[in-house]
């Protein structure tokens, strides 16, 4: 939803690709932590979990609310790419889901044959990333085409009302409700 409002604010390439190199960055950080022992820590520190699953749906809310205002706001100027990278690297180390799935569910595709434990987080880790990204290309690559699609078919009502804005008004209440489901189950 994040790279989707971020296409449909800016439609600059350079703006999409900065956004996904912050989610990218962000499952990097997380696999590397949890090669460190982050499933650890969090179970010698029971609260570090709650603590941030509710940063996690505050920032979700953030998001939701600061796109949807970006929508019914007056064309602005765009943000900066730097806001986009950094938009996905907290979203994406303050959500509870990656953290958990970094920390407990990924390790258990650790090859049993892998030399050493740290050779096998960095081997999935490049395998996960890289179809991360191809999914972010295929996503960004759906967006262009459908915002090219709705600027040649733009004399029908809901299209019209697509293009000017529902994208935006989908993706931050999308985020909205992932922030309050998150908040409402801590």
């Amino acid at each position: 939803m994040l790279v989707a409002g971020q296409a449909r604010q800016s439609g600059r390439r350079a703006v999409l690709i900065v956004a996904v190199a912050g989610i990218v960055c962000g499952d990097v950080l997380l696999i590397t932590l949890s090669a460190a022992g982050f499933a650890v820590l969090m179970q010698s520190l029971p609260w570090l979990l709650p603590a941030m699953r509710v940063l996690g749906a505050a920032y979700l809310l953030y998001l939701g609310i600061a796109i949807l205002r970006s929508s019914a706001a007056p064309a602005q100027q765009p943000s900066p790419a730097h806001a986009g990278f950094t938009r996905g690297l907290l979203m994406t180390i303050s959500n509870p889901k990656p953290v958990l799935f970094f920390s407990t569910f990924f390790p258990l595709f650790i090859p049993a044959s892998q030399s050493s434990v740290v050779q096998g987080f960095v081997m999935l880790g490049l395998v996960f990333e890289s179809i991360n990204v191809l999914y972010f290309v295929l996503l960004c690559s759906l967006l262009t085409w459908a915002n090219k699609r709705l600027s040649q078919q733009s004399s029908s009502g809901w299209l019209r009302r697509l293009q000017a804005g529902g994208i935006q008004k989908i993706c931050g209440g999308g985020l909205l409700l992932c922030g309050l489901v998150m908040g409402l189950n801590w």
